[in-house]
């Protein structure tokens, strides 16, 4: 039997596609990943996620697709039935907060700065630049010893399910950890 979702989780489905979208992605990649935090159970077909959400197939899909490509959600089969069914995977901190962006950044900073070396360096802008340089440089030190910590707590702690989460990571639920 499925369960219905309540009004407080569809206002949290939408405040979820809100979210994604002011971190620069769609819509409905948040609220389709929303609902499948949320959805009981938690694997659900594209049928499901649209009707639940009152939007069209061809909307759940795109936006499943664009999960699967960030893992944020996997697809699987479901005995004795045809089509697409997805879940939401466990966090890894490492995909959420991607080491390699942040050198990337910085090398494209200190590039940036590089090119920009003869000028006035306290113009807004290049002093924008030179923050950015050193904020890339404190999450590339701090990042590695903070995402082992986390590693350590969750390999010390009791698991999720045992603790009533339902086995979803804080980093998913938006809990704090």
């Amino acid at each position: 039997m499925r369960a219905e979702m309540t009004t407080e989780q569809r206002e949290l489905i939408e405040e979820f596609g809100l979210l994604q979208e002011q971190m620069g992605g769609t819509r409905m990649t948040g609220r389709v990943s929303g609902w499948l935090l949320l959805s009981d159970p938690p694997v659900q077909s594209l049928t499901e996620i649209a009707e639940g959400l009152g939007v069209s197939k061809a909307a759940v899909s795109g936006a499943a697709r664009l999960l699967l490509q960030s893992r944020f959600i996997e697809r699987v089969g479901e005995p004795g039935q045809r089509g697409d069914f997805y879940r939401a995977l466990p966090a890894d901190p490492d995909e959420i907060l991607p080491i390699d962006h942040i050198h990337t950044m910085h090398r494209l900073i200190a590039r940036g700065l590089q090119t920009v070396a003869g000028r006035d360096q306290s113009q807004s802008n290049y002093a924008l630049m030179h923050d950015l340089l050193e904020f890339a440089a404190f999450i590339e030190a701090e990042l590695p010893t903070l995402l082992a910590r986390w590693r350590e707590r969750r390999t010390n702690e009791p698991t999720t399910e045992a603790a009533g989460a339902g086995g979803l990571s804080p980093l998913h639920t938006g809990g704090t950890p």
